[in-house]
C-alpha cells in the first residue's frame, strides 16, 4: 500500500505503465469536477468510478482483495477511514475476494490524499470517520502491466 498526497503522485511515475496513465490523467485536470459514474481512461486498463457513499462502521464492511489490478482511491469531498490486513481473506480463485480478518492497520483518507492498494493486498475503505457523513470519492481501477502479472504469480 502507498499512502501519500496527490501532490506527490508524480514521484510514483515509472512504477507501472498503466499507473503512469492514471497519474498523468489526475495531474492534468481538476479531478473534483469528474462526473459521477464510470469513466474509461485507457479502455479497461485504467478506469475511474466517482460515487457518493455513506461510510460504514468497520464491523459492517468486509475486506476486499483484487489480484489482477491495483486500486487508487482519493476522496473528492469528505473523509473516510481505511484498513489493511496482512491476512488474505477467503477464496483466492477470483480477482475480487471479500471476507473478514482478525487483525488490521487503520488510516484516514481525505481530500488531497490517496491510498494505492496493491494487487493481492486485502483492504477495506469507505469506513466512517468521526464527524463525517457522506463522502464523494474517486476509485481508479488499474490493470497490472503484463510483466507485473507474471511477478504476482511467482
Amino acid at each position: 500500500m502507498i499512502y501519500d498526497t496527490l501532490n506527490n503522485l508524480p514521484n510514483y511515475l515509472g512504477v507501472s505503465d498503466n499507473l503512469d496513465t492514471v497519474i498523468e490523467y489526475i495531474m492534468a485536470r481538476d479531478i473534483t469536477t469528474l462526473p459521477a459514474g464510470r469513466t474509461r481512461i485507457d479502455g479497461e486498463k485504467a478506469v475511474v468510478t466517482v460515487s457518493t457513499v455513506t461510510p460504514l462502521t468497520s464491523d459492517k464492511a468486509l475486506f476486499q482483495r483484487h489480484d489482477n489490478h491495483i486500486t487508487l482511491e482519493t476522496d473528492l469531498d469528505g473523509s473516510e477511514l481505511f484498513e489493511l490486513t496482512p491476512t488474505k481473506p477467503t477464496d483466492e480463485a477470483t480477482d475480487t475476494t471479500v471476507g473478514t480478518a482478525g487483525t488490521s492497520i487503520a488510516g484516514m483518507l481525505c481530500e488531497g490524499r490517496f491510498a494505492l492498494y496493491l494487487a493481492g493486498e486485502p483492504y477495506k475503505s469507505g469506513l466512517k470517520a468521526q464527524g463525517c457523513g457522506k463522502l464523494r470519492k474517486a476509485v481508479f481501477s488499474i490493470e497490472l502491466d503484463p510483466d507485473e502479472e507474471d511477478e504476482t504469480e511467482e
